[in-house]
């Protein structure tokens, strides 16, 4: 036995049959779908329950003895997914993503943030075993449709490497409470590159905008209002900073819980500023600019003078145009009752008034001018 032994350990390596995959073996070929997510295999003869494991976690049973889902499987960290029969029993193993030729080339520092209520950015740096024709694409998949959402705006460094994306209109893409695997990979023509990954829902990584607020006052009262523009949180308070005169150092903070306005008593002249706090997730936007309102303004005499000047000139208008309707009404009047005519005179009317001439019967020696004679009416019969 011991020569037996002995035999074998100087029998050089190359003259050793190489072990392959067993013929016989019921899974053959195990593969990850690194889109659907499916760990799957060929099936040969009759088996009895498949079940699925990921590194250390209790098992999944396989879907018709077909093929295994595992939703949050990693595209970029090789993960260990066994495959095991019970009957006749039979277990393997596969290693996915198969670990990269330079692990120091994957991108490096990844992070994301949703700001400006609409804009996603990413941003990231170049690893540093990175060659120098690397390349990296930054994709988003959705943690419920498996929906992958490619970016379309790269910021570059000074080689053209991508070190960045901006989506400008996440909303279109997500919705309340989603949660996105950010991921970038990468290509070279010089090694493999490995890719980086982080999962984070949306409402997370918001950073809020305050809101901007309007108002409307009077001597006694200020009505302050405002709305919240968020896509991916909605459980809001309010701080608002209150500044009554320009010359008081102190500012009074007021607390606005699950409303968004507020009625300040005897405003004057203020200013005020406002952020916003996120109770679930614990977010704090940053303050908004002051604004300043004037709700009891004091008038000057260049104001009282120029008040007094358009109350005349809208007297005198006003004036103007009582004339006018008065002038119009008498107009009318005067066609809606015009005066009634006189009896018209059966003698005197007869004769023309230019030729009249005027007599004068105390003057007997006045000369006549014209012939006189005598007429007599006749009675009618």
């Amino acid at each position: 036995m011991a020569a037996l032994w002995l035999a074998m350990l100087l029998t050089p390596a190359c003259c050793l049959l190489p072990t392959g995959p067993d013929p016989n073996a019921p899974i053959k070929n195990l593969r990850m779908d690194p889109e659907t997510k499916r760990l799957t295999w060929d099936l040969s003869g009759n088996v009895t329950r498949i079940s699925c494991t990921r590194e250390s976690r209790p098992p999944v049973r396989a879907v018709n003895n077909s093929y295994c889902f595992f939703a949050w499987s990693s595209p970029c960290k090789a993960t260990n997914y066994t495959v095991t029969v019970t009957h006749p029993p039979f277990s393997t193993w596969i290693l996915f993503p198969e670990p990269g030729d330079t692990p120091g080339a994957a991108a490096e520092n990844l992070s994301c943030r949703v700001h400006d209520v609409d804009v996603l950015t990413c941003a990231w740096a170049a690893g540093r075993a990175a060659p120098r024709d690397v390349q990296y694409e930054l994709y988003l998949e959705d943690g419920k449709t498996l929906a992958r959402h490619r970016c379309a705006r790269y910021n570059t460094d000074a080689r053209g490497t991508h070190v960045g994306c901006r989506f400008d209109d996440i909303s279109r893409v997500s919705g309340y409470l989603q949660a996105f695997l950010f991921v970038v990979t990468g290509s070279s023509g010089a090694a493999r590159v490995p890719c980086t990954e982080i999962f984070k829902p949306l409402c997370e990584i918001e950073k809020l905008t305050p809101p901007n607020i309007t108002a409307e006052c009077n001597q006694t009262h200020a009505f302050m209002e405002w709305k919240m523009l968020s896509h991916f949180n909605r459980d809001f308070n309010y701080e608002l900073q209150i500044q009554k005169s320009a010359g008081a150092a102190a500012m009074e903070t007021v607390n606005v819980k699950e409303h968004t306005s507020f009625m300040l008593p005897n405003p004057g002249s203020y200013t005020v500023r406002i952020r916003v706090r996120e109770e679930f997730n614990r977010l704090l936007s940053e303050w908004s600019a002051p604004r300043r309102f004037v709700c009891d303004p004091e008038e000057d005499a260049h104001t009282r003078s120029l008040r007094t000047s358009l109350l005349a000139v809208l007297g005198a208008l006003l004036a103007l145009l009582l004339a006018l309707l008065v002038c119009r009404r008498f107009s009318l009047m005067q066609r809606l009752l015009p005066p009634i005519p006189r009896m018209k005179d059966p003698i005197g009317d007869d004769f023309p008034h230019d030729k009249l001439m005027p007599w004068e019967a105390s003057r007997e020696d006045a000369e006549e001018d014209c012939a006189v004679a005598e007429v007599q009416l006749a009675k009618e019969t």
